[in-house]
């Protein structure tokens, strides 16, 4: 009975205090998880890995815009979206999106990409592209892989622990090579 009182005032303090943690003798009210989140993420680093253009025709071709994403934080950050634009020389030759925005608290996982601490994930998209505009030396530019390339847009990511998520929406403006 002794045993089972003094699991009675165990359980009344705890409680009382709080949910916490007990370290080296003191009690902290912060979890381990939330400690992650005191300070908002620090954003994902973006880069274009590559820009590859494989001909489907004398006028059309696919093009692949390959992402390097490195995440800085100590813990995972949910890289939601790329939403982007790609041109070359100038010229606007496709736009994309890889990913999907979380919308709301229960959401499908698919199509989004946790990142581990001071880890990178490399994403890969495909678009059709057409001469149209393009003059004759700067589809060859395009085809034989030696045009210059800007690529903007907007990327989404999130750092979450326990029910509390951080992060944002982020323009970026790169170019390759």
């Amino acid at each position: 009975m002794a045993a089972g009182g003094i699991v009675a005032v165990a359980v009344a303090i705890f409680l009382i205090m709080g949910t916490g943690v007990l370290t080296n003798g003191n009690f902290s009210r912060d979890q381990p998880n939330q400690n992650s989140l005191k300070n908002s993420p620090q954003p994902i680093n973006l880069s274009i890995k590559n820009v590859t253009a494989k001909p489907i025709g004398s006028k059309a071709a696919d093009v692949q815009v390959v992402f390097d994403a490195y995440n800085p934080n100590k813990g995972t950050v949910i890289l939601e979206a790329i939403t982007y634009n790609l041109f070359a020389n100038g010229i606007h030759l496709a736009s994309g999106d890889i990913g999907a925005k979380l919308e709301g608290f229960i959401a499908s996982q698919e199509g989004v990409y946790p990142i581990i601490g001071n880890g990178t994930v490399t994403l890969k998209d495909t678009q059709a592209i057409q001469q149209a505009n393009m003059t004759a030396d700067g589809w060859s530019k395009v085809i034989n892989s030696k045009a210059n390339y800007l690529v903007n847009g907007t990327y989404s990511y999130k750092q979450t622990s326990s029910l509390q998520a951080t992060g944002e929406d982020k323009d970026f403006k790169l170019t390759f090579p």
